[in-house]
């Protein structure tokens, strides 16, 4: 049985993640609410965190507001940093189960190879992707730069789990 939150406040802070989660199930709690309860448990300082993304404060307080902003604004280093300055690994930020031990992990020049080989054989087609490459396939370290929303898209379209390229980056 689920208990209803009335007054988080309340709660511990330090505990603030595991009280969400465990009052709520993972599943009700939104990435947007685990982001702010584990710095808040962390005692991090909004405006550092802010400061620490290269982050203005209203950026970084719609990644606490907004469940996408995460994934399709803030720029990947960005999302890399947030996971590390809250302890925990970003595709768990995301919500996303991933088995680490069995994965084969995907660089930024190891995708640029795979859709450069599709695109050569004719199996995709540049301009048929959801994103334009160009900039990428010039400059794969771009990417850095990009949402995390860049991976999920081009996954389907070229053929690879987005999630192998984050957890190739998260751990390095």
């Amino acid at each position: 049985m689920r208990l209803l939150v009335t007054d988080a406040a309340a709660q511990p802070p330090r505990q603030a993640t595991a009280w969400l989660i465990m009052t709520l199930g993972k599943e009700s709690v939104s990435t947007a609410a685990q982001i702010k309860a584990r710095r808040e448990e962390l005692g991090l300082d909004l405006k550092k965190v802010a400061a620490d993304l290269s982050m203005n404060e209203p950026s970084y307080w719609d990644i606490e507001s907004y469940d996408d902003e995460l994934s399709e604004v803030a720029e990947f280093a960005q999302a890399i940093q947030l996971a590390r300055l809250l302890r925990v690994r970003l595709l768990a930020l995301l919500e996303e189960d991933f088995d680490y031990a069995q994965a084969c992990k995907i660089s930024f020049q190891d995708l640029r190879e795979l859709i450069e080989k599709r695109v050569a054989a004719g199996e995709i087609s540049k301009d048929g992707l959801s994103w334009d490459i160009d900039e990428f396939l010039e400059e794969p370290k771009i990417a850095f730069e990009y949402p995390i929303a860049f991976l999920k898209l081009l996954a389907p379209e070229v053929g690879f789990d987005w999630r192998q390229v984050v957890a190739n980056y998260e751990e390095a």
